[in-house]
C-alpha cells in the first residue's frame, strides 16, 4: 500500500551523519557503521585494482584472472588452465598479451599462468593473507562473466565473507566466466580466487589466496598435480575377488606397462613389492608405497596364472617430485588494518529502513490479466505531480490497475516503447508521491556506488552499480513460438510446421505438425523466414492471432508466446530470470538479487536521487535499470 506521507523531492535527507563503520581496530568500531566510508573505500579500491584483473581466452572458452607480479604472474582457477596452453590475456586498458598454463591443482581447484611476453609495465596487485579473513568482513569480486556488457572492464560486485576454512563463502555473486577472477579485501589485496557456485545466492565459493602460497613452487611447473606423488598406472581393467585372494584381470590396455611386461587377461594379481592384495586401494597404497622409494628400480608385481605363481617385475626410474623453489612475488612495505567484521552488513537494508519507507512510495504494484485470464502482477514506478505510471511493457496486458490507500485505480495504456520494454499508463487521479524526472540534475553513477531497490511489501534491497552503463544487445529475450517451420509452396504459401515442440507455446494453444500458418496479428505469412521475422520482433508473453490452414479447415487461435528455453544445465541458468531481460537502447547493471516480478519499480541512490527504472533481471549477477533520460523521452512523447 502506498503510504500518506509526500517524497517531497528526489533528493531526500537520510542519516548522513555518522551511522558509523569503523576502518579502524577497537571493539566499539565493530559496532560503529558509517556508509559514506564504506563508499569512500569501494570506490579507491576498485580504482586501484581494476587494472590488474584480466579476461582470459582460448578457443572459444573465458575465464578470469589477475595479475600479481611485474613479471606477469596470473592467479585463475585449476579446472580452467591447461598446463602448456597458450592463451589470450586481455587487460582493461586495452592491452592484448599471451600468456602459458603453468601448475593446476585440480583438487585445489588453483592454477597459475605466466605472460610470456616482454612488459615492463604491468600492473599487479598483492597477494594478501586469507587466514586472516572473517566473517563479516566486506569483499569485492571483479572478475569477466561475458555476454552483456563492455567486455574491456571487469563487472564489480559487493559482498561480505559468510565463512573461512578450506574454501571461502562470499555473498559477492559469481556466475559462468567469473572462475579465476579476483576476491579483494577493501584494501585491495586478494584473499580469494572464484571457484564455483550453489543454487542459493549466498553460495559463492573462493579458493583462499594461502592455498596458492601453499602450493606455489608445485605451481609454476607445466603439469597437473595433487599435491603429492601420483602411483604409476599399470593399465588394466580387474575385479576384486570375493574371498580377498587378489584381482582378477579382465582386460589389458594395449601399449601398458602391464601389456609390455607380461600381465595377461584371467592373470590374478595378488602381490605388489611383497604387499598382499585384497582390494583396489591396496594396489594403489603399495605401487604409491614403492615410487616414493628412491632406493626402488623396478615394482615386483606377483600373479597367479592357473596353478603357476609369477613374479613379473617392471622397471620403475624414480622421479623427484619436489618442485622448484620460487619466491612469492614481493611488494614495496606497507602497513594494514586488521580485518574487521561489520555485522550490520548481513541486514544492510534494514539498516536504511527509515530511507527505504520514504522511498516504497514512488513504487506501486499493477495487476493485469493475459487474453486467457492469467493475472499478471509487476510493479511501477509514479511519476509525482501527475497521472503517469511507467512500468515493465511485457508485464503489463490487458485491462491494468493498481490500488493506493486501499483504492483500485484503473489504469490506460498510453504509449509502449517496445525497443526498453516500458510501458506508460495514466491514472485517473494525479499521483502526489511518486519520482520527478529532473534529468538536467541527475548524474550518472559511479561503479561501486551504493544503490537501493525499494520494496512496499519488504525490506528492499541495497546493491552496487557493477559497470558503466551500456547498450543491452537483444539475445535470447524474443517471442517463443515452439515450432520448426518450412515455407509451404502451395496455395498462397504460409509456414508449415513440421515439428511442435512439446509443451512450447504452439502446442499449449493448440498446434499440430501440419498446420500452415498464413497470418500472425495483421502480418500476412508468406514463408518460414516471415514468421521468423515477424517472431523476432515480439517479446515473450505477448498475445498474437494466428490464421491456420488444417487440411480444408480455416482457423483463428489465441497464442500467448513463451520464452525461449534454456539448454543450459549449469546451476546459474537455474534462477529465475525476466522473459524479457535484454535488448535495451541503455541499461544500468547492478547487483541486487531482483526478482522478475520485482521489476518495474524506482531505484535510488542512497541519498534518495532517483537513479532508474528496474526493467529486468538478465542473469545471476546482472539486473537492469533504464535511466531517467529514456523515461522522460517516453513520457515527452505524448
Amino acid at each position: 500500500m502506498i503510504k500518506k506521507q509526500v517524497l517531497h523531492s528526489t533528493k531526500l535527507l537520510i542519516l548522513t551523519a555518522t551511522v558509523l563503520v569503523g576502518w579502524c581496530q577497537t571493539e566499539s568500531a565493530k559496532a560503529e557503521f558509517d556508509v559514506n566510508a564504506l563508499q569512500e573505500r569501494i570506490h579507491s579500491t576498485i580504482e586501484s585494482v581494476q587494472p590488474a584483473v584480466v579476461s582470459i581466452r582460448q578457443q572459444g572458452g573465458l575465464f578470469s584472472g589477475v595479475i600479481v607480479s611485474g613479471a606477469g604472474t596470473i592467479l585463475s582457477a585449476g579446472h580452467a588452465v591447461d598446463p602448456g596452453k597458450r592463451y589470450q590475456v586481455f587487460l582493461p586498458d586495452g592491452r592484448r598479451f599471451t600468456a602459458v598454463g603453468k601448475g593446476t591443482n585440480p583438487r585445489a581447484d588453483c592454477a597459475l599462468l605466466q605472460i610470456t611476453d616482454k612488459v615492463e609495465d604491468l600492473p599487479f596487485v598483492r597477494i594478501g593473507d586469507s587466514s586472516t579473513v572473517v566473517v563479516n568482513q566486506p569483499c569485492l569480486s571483479l572478475s569477466f562473466p561475458g555476454g552483456q556488457g563492455n567486455e574491456k572492464e571487469p563487472r564489480v560486485r559487493f559482498g561480505r565473507v559468510v565463512s573461512v576454512g578450506n574454501t571461502l563463502q562470499s555473498t559477492a555473486l559469481m556466475e559462468p566466466g567469473d572462475s579465476g577472477g579476483p576476491l579483494f579485501d577493501l584494501q585491495g589485496r586478494v584473499i580469494g580466487i572464484h571457484s564455483r557456485i550453489g543454487r542459493q545466492m549466498d553460495r559463492n565459493y573462493e579458493v583462499p589466496v594461502n592455498t596458492f602460497k601453499q602450493y606455489w613452487n608445485e605451481l609454476h611447473r607445466e603439469e597437473v598435480f595433487t599435491g603429492g606423488p601420483s602411483a604409476p598406472k599399470l593399465g588394466f581393467r580387474g575385479k576384486v575377488l570375493e574371498d580377498g585372494s587378489g584381482i582378477q584381470v579382465i582386460s589389458v590396455e594395449d601399449e601398458s606397462l602391464a601389456k609390455e611386461h607380461g600381465i595377461e587377461k584371467d592373470d590374478i594379481v595378488n602381490v605388489i613389492q611383497g604387499t598382499a592384495l585384497s582390494s583396489v586401494d591396496d594396489l594403489k597404497k603399495a605401487l604409491l608405497s614403492a615410487v616414493e622409494d628412491p632406493e626402488i628400480t623396478e615394482i615386483v608385481v606377483g600373479v597367479r596364472r592357473g596353478e603357476e605363481e609369477l613374479l613379473l617385475p617392471i622397471p620403475y626410474e624414480f622421479k623427484d617430485e619436489s618442485a622448484p623453489d620460487v619466491a612469492l612475488p614481493t611488494y614495496e612495505p606497507q602497513e594494514f588494518a586488521e580485518p574487521v567484521a561489520i555485522e550490520q552488513l548481513a541486514g544492510l537494508p534494514k539498516f536504511f529502513s527509515e530511507l527505504e519507507s520514504q522511498l516504497d512510495d514512488a513504487c506501486v504494484e499493477i495487476m493485469s490479466k493475459s487474453v486467457g485470464g492469467e493475472e499478471f502482477k509487476i510493479h511501477g514506478t509514479l511519476i509525482r505531480d501527475t497521472h503517469w505510471v511507467i512500468s515493465k511493457s511485457s508485464m503489463v496486458l490487458e485491462g491494468p490497475k493498481m490500488v493506493i490507500e486501499e483504492t483500485e485505480l484503473e489504469l490506460e495504456v498510453v504509449n509502449r516503447d517496445l525497443e526498453n520494454d516500458l510501458v506508460l499508463l495514466k491514472s485517473s487521479q494525479q499521483n502526489s508521491l511518486g519520482v520527478a524526472l529532473n534529468v538536467d540534475d541527475m548524474k550518472t553513477k559511479t561503479v561501486g556506488s551504493f544503490v537501493m531497490t525499494p520494496d512496499q511489501n519488504g525490506s528492499g534491497l541495497i546493491s552496487i552499480i557493477s559497470t558503466p552503463p551500456y547498450a543491452s544487445r537483444k539475445q535470447v529475450s524474443r517471442g517463443y513460438l515452439g515450432v520448426v517451420p518450412e515455407t509451404y509452396e502451395e496455395e498462397g504459401g504460409g509456414a508449415i510446421l513440421r515439428e511442435v515442440v512439446r509443451r512450447g507455446a504452439a502446442q499449449l494453444a493448440g498446434l499440430k505438425v501440419g498446420d500452415v500458418i498464413t497470418q500472425l496479428d495483421e502480418t500476412p505469412i508468406k514463408s518460414h523466414m516471415e514468421l521468423r521475422r515477424f517472431l523476432g520482433k515480439l517479446d515473450p508473453g505477448r498475445d498474437v492471432v494466428a490464421l491456420i490452414k488444417r487440411g480444408s479447415e480455416q482457423l483463428e487461435i489465441q497464442i500467448q508466446l513463451g520464452a525461449f528455453p534454456s539448454s543450459s544445465n549449469h546451476v546459474a541458468d537455474k534462477m529465475a530470470k525476466s522473459d524479457r531481460r535484454d535488448g535495451f537502447e541503455e541499461v544500468i547493471s547492478h547487483d541486487a538479487d531482483l526478482k522478475p516480478q520485482k521489476c518495474g519499480g524506482p531505484l535510488f541512490d542512497l541519498q534518495g536521487n532517483f537513479v532508474g527504472l528496474n526493467i529486468a533481471r538478465n542473469s545471476r549477477v546482472r539486473s537492469y535499470a533504464i535511466p531517467p533520460s529514456i523515461l522522460q523521452q517516453l513520457i515527452e512523447a505524448n
